[in-house]
């Protein structure tokens, strides 16, 4: 079915085709294999590319022709200015709500479980605003 959606939008307007997916839908194991045929398969095909969203828009933002993609700097994988991986994350021991949750992070462990409308930090004052409001309902 994916192919079959795919050839739709590469045979007639080509827009772009969006993949986006929930982890646990590749918990399947026929989905994943699936899913790898696919990429496999459009890899193979050399005017197609998978790009992040960012990288789609860049390209709209500056249409390169096929033969000039090569040297589109969007495209090209040198990211020197990312920030280097954290392999030691600290564990996090946050109550929330009824009960404690755990979190792993490479920054200092917030004061605060963060949530929604929750920056994490007693002192800021969307939090102050929400637990004010919280206390008014």
């Amino acid at each position: 079915m994916i192919m079959k959606n795919f050839d739709r939008h590469y045979t007639t307007n080509r827009a772009p085709f969006g993949l986006f997916y929930h982890a646990a839908w590749f918990t399947q194991p026929h989905h994943k294999e699936g899913f790898i045929k696919f990429l496999d398969k459009i890899n193979q095909m050399n005017d197609v590319y998978i790009v992040t969203n960012w990288q789609a828009l860049q390209w709209v933002r500056d249409p390169t022709p096929l033969s000039r993609m090569n040297t589109f700097q969007p495209f090209q994988c040198n990211y020197s200015d990312r920030p280097k991986r954290c392999n030691n994350p600290k564990v996090c021991n946050l109550w929330h709500k009824s009960g404690v949750r755990y979190m792993r992070t490479c920054q200092p462990c917030p004061e605060i479980y963060p949530w929604t409308g929750k920056s994490g930090i007693r002192s800021s004052r969307i939090d102050n605003d929400l637990e004010v409001a919280d206390s008014t309902n």
